[in-house]
């Protein structure tokens, strides 16, 4: 009976977050460990880390602070070259500066050839929310978990489309 009303445990829902198959990470840190060998593999062409003191002047330079986790991510890899399989690009600290202030936040990412733009904007002082353009709608309460997600499910940013 159970089976014929609710399907097999085995069956994905459709909408809901698949169940990651192992641990999800528990820190910025080791989501990024993760995601760089899976956009390498996906030929996503990883920028080389940028510097902290090259982190801080361009977002000064567009009038943003630096969190410590901001600072993590591009000290690791300096952006995403190419889209990923899930269609995400992490900017360059160049594109960063290019692009220049506008609105609250800094945008650091895209999604379909920037079909929509993904903000960091900075929250309680130590970290960075993510925030989708489109909606302002706030896609992680922190950088680190917006990674977290993004690593334990690539579709994740499809959630939002």
């Amino acid at each position: 009976m159970f089976k014929r009303l609710f399907g097999t445990p085995a069956e994905k829902v459709v909408g809901q977050p698949a169940v990651p198959s192992r641990p999800m990470a528990t820190d910025l840190h080791e989501a990024l460990a993760r995601l760089v060998p899976r956009w390498s593999r996906e030929g996503a062409d990883l920028l080389p880390p940028a510097t902290a003191a090259d982190v801080h002047a361009v977002f000064e330079r567009v009038g943003a602070v630096a969190t410590p986790d901001v600072v993590a991510l591009y000290t690791t890899i300096g952006g995403v070259q190419v889209m990923d399989d899930a269609l995400l690009r992490i900017w360059s600290l160049e594109e960063i500066a290019a692009k220049g202030p506008g609105g609250e936040g800094v945008i650091f990412a895209d999604y379909l050839i920037s079909s929509g733009d993904y903000r960091l904007v900075t929250s309680a002082g130590s970290c960075s929310a993510v925030l989708l353009d489109r909606d302002e709608c706030r896609i992680g309460p922190t950088l680190e978990a917006f990674l977290i997600w993004l690593e334990a499910d690539p579709e994740f940013v499809h959630w939002y489309w």
